[in-house]
């Protein structure tokens, strides 16, 4: 069981996310307006001589859009995308995204662990299920003995709005102090690891912000460099009118 004060945090950690990957998307469009295609055919022609100049059309380069999508979904996908032959940055990101991964899992297993045990040793030693109740509840059996000792204390505090209902379902009793000693250690473990879920998750979410600019960039720079290649065939005519010299011409 994640509480509201978890939830929150998750929550504000995917609106960040979401508000940073439209700014993103924002650059990309601005990007790819500037982009020009040159055009595929040119043919020149003059009395002395004849020649023909064919230019290749553009080779379709990586999408950088696609790339920082894809390295958003599964950082390094992008790299490998961009670069099938070169991707060993996107190999780190994917490397971290698994460990990220899989410290979240075990983080989320230790503290769901924690809370069984938990709920448990209170049901044991004060008599009470904490699977149903709520938060405050659970905060008040760890600072009193019982629920009459817990409403005497807010009532001379006069904390009237922190009063616990007083039937079956909301009442403990603990055994020892030491009991509710070891209970208020095994929340505090609890509350300690559910606090590092959010940090792994922030991890996460800037990792892959990482890996899909720089696979944005790789796949830009891999398609200018594409579409700077040509290739061209002139075929002058020879001065006595007898054939053609034929030259095949590369630019890169």
């Amino acid at each position: 069981m994640i509480h509201n004060t978890r939830l929150h945090s998750y929550c504000l950690t995917s609106v960040s996310t979401f508000v940073l990957m439209c700014l993103l998307m924002v650059s990309v469009s601005y990007a790819q307006e500037d982009s020009s295609v040159s055009p595929a055919i040119v043919f020149a022609t003059s009395e002395a001589a004849e020649s023909v100049f064919v230019r290749d059309n553009p080779r379709q380069g990586p999408n950088p859009a696609g790339a920082l999508l894809r390295s958003f979904v599964l950082p390094g996908w992008g790299q490998y995308y961009a670069d099938k032959s070169d991707w060993r940055r996107g190999q780190y990101h994917l490397g971290a995204d698994l460990a990220l991964i899989g410290t979240w899992v075990y983080l989320h297993g230790n503290a769901n662990m924690l809370q069984s045990n938990m709920y448990s040793h209170a049901s044991a030693y004060a008599g009470i299920n904490l699977r149903n109740v709520p938060l405050n509840i659970e905060i008040a059996v760890g600072s009193s003995n019982n629920i009459h000792e817990f409403n005497d204390t807010q009532l001379r505090s006069r904390n009237w709005d922190r009063l616990i209902d007083d039937i079956p379902e909301n009442r403990w009793n603990w055994t020892t102090e030491d009991r509710r000693g070891e209970y208020l250690r095994m929340r505090d473990r609890r509350d300690r690891a559910e606090q590092q879920i959010p940090a792994i998750v922030s991890m996460m979410v800037v990792n892959r912000v990482i890996s899909g600019v720089h696979a944005f960039i790789v796949a830009r720079n891999q398609s200018e460099l594409l579409q700077d290649t040509s290739i061209g065939l002139s075929l002058p005519q020879v001065s006595n009118g007898q054939g053609f010299q034929a030259s095949l011409q590369y630019r890169f």
